[in-house]
């Protein structure tokens, strides 16, 4: 009973998740898990139980009176929101301590659970409500998914549009309130944060599309409860923590792995292009030897003129020898027809960009130079350039500049 609603949690929070990632509104969701402790002590003194629907009422109304304080105080006052954040939760979150204190002792509170969860508490009861409240944040985000899509990404053309933006952010606030209670014995009030955003920040480094990204958010904070609680049980650890961690780890996996935006992805992608454009210099290096000293040329000839090292000059000309661009015999290389053909190319981009930067840009002719050598990477739009340029015969150095069907 208790991981199969510490796995509903994951899902609605995860889903959840999705929204307060995308609209920004990590630090309201901190705040409104603190802040809708006041709503569940006035739930408990006026119904005298711990009733969990008393508490979801409860709950669900002081997250509705966080929102709307948090958007009052930032409208009429010249505070910004993320104060106005800071403000509200923690004003509700200290009333909540203060109704403690006076709380009756015939009316048990524990705040420890409150805080830090308790799974092993959980009843049937806990298990309906996750039952109830996690297909209707399923529901929800179904039935209302287009405006709820256009009012996260672009809340003004959705207001344009018609689209009740203040309407669906109440809404959100809800099922915000609904999933944090709903979360409260099985990771407490302090964890549950971490099960709304750290799933669906892992879903938003792997995905750009909003229905895939809740697909992926609700699976990881599923499997992150699952996980959390399989390991609490052997070893003893604290549930809540346990799922936390498993939820971080999916998420550094993410940003390590992410195709798109992974850490170690982009590192491979810059070494890829570094690597890239270090053969185009070695190519434009060796056609300007070549062009002065013949066919065969050294290493170290090559290397002064593409500016780097003879080491790193030989060990990409032995992926380009592979490649079929260059030719090597006994320290020196050459030039295939292939490769003469891209090193022609390389020259005719840089000596474009020199045109360009001096006739377009008002760049002295003296300056060209270092600029060109970095856009000439971009040789896919040389073709552009000359367009634009009128197809010039020289550069401001008076070099010809190769057209494109006549190498020199």
């Amino acid at each position: 009973m208790e991981t199969v609603c510490s796995m509903l949690v994951g899902v609605a929070c995860g889903v959840v998740g999705c929204y307060v990632v995308l609209r920004r509104m990590a630090l309201i969701g901190d705040a409104l898990s603190h802040a809708v402790l006041p709503g569940v002590v006035i739930a408990l003194l006026v119904t005298r139980s711990s009733g969990i629907v008393g508490l979801l009422l409860g709950a669900l109304l002081a997250g509705l009176v966080t929102a709307v304080l948090v958007n009052l105080v930032s409208r009429f006052s010249r505070t910004k929101e993320d104060s106005s954040i800071g403000i509200v939760f923690t004003a509700l979150f200290a009333v909540g301590i203060i109704l403690i204190s006076a709380m009756p002792r015939a009316v048990h509170f524990d705040l420890k659970c409150f805080l830090f969860g308790d799974p092993l508490a959980v009843g049937t009861a806990d298990l309906i409500l996750m039952a109830v409240v996690c297909p209707a944040v399923l529901l929800i985000v179904t039935f209302l998914y287009h405006p709820l899509k256009l009012a996260s990404f672009d809340p003004v053309v959705a207001a344009a549009m018609g689209v009740p933006v203040m309407g669906l952010h109440y809404l959100l606030m809800g099922m915000l309130s609904a999933t944090v209670v709903a979360g409260l014995k099985t990771t407490g009030v302090v964890l549950v944060v971490a099960l709304i955003i750290t799933p669906a920040s892992a879903a938003y480094l792997l995905s750009n599309r909003l229905w895939l990204m809740m697909l992926l958010a609700g699976s990881f904070g599923a499997f992150s409860a699952l996980a959390g609680m399989t390991l609490s049980f052997v070893t003893n650890w604290p549930s809540g923590a346990t799922m936390v961690v498993f939820a971080t780890a999916i998420f550094v996996a993410a940003m390590l792995l992410s195709p798109s935006q992974g850490v170690i992805t982009s590192f491979i992608r810059r070494v890829r292009v570094r690597r890239h454009m270090e053969s185009e210099d070695v190519l434009k290096g060796l056609y300007h030897s070549s062009a002065a000293s013949g066919e065969w040329c050294g290493v170290e000839h090559v290397a002064t003129a593409a500016r780097m090292e003879p080491a790193r000059v030989g060990s990409i000309a032995k992926q380009m020898v592979r490649e079929g661009l260059i030719e090597a015999e006994a320290g020196k290389l050459a030039l295939t027809s292939a490769g003469w053909d891209r090193a022609v190319e390389m020259v005719r981009a840089h000596r474009l960009w020199e045109s360009y930067l001096s006739e377009e840009a008002n760049v002295a002719p003296e300056d060209v130079h270092e600029e060109a050598e970095r856009l000439e990477h971009a040789h896919e739009l040389a073709d552009e350039v000359d367009q634009t340029l009128g197809h010039p015969q020289l550069d401001p150095h008076g070099e010809v500049i190769p057209q494109k069907t006549e190498p020199l």
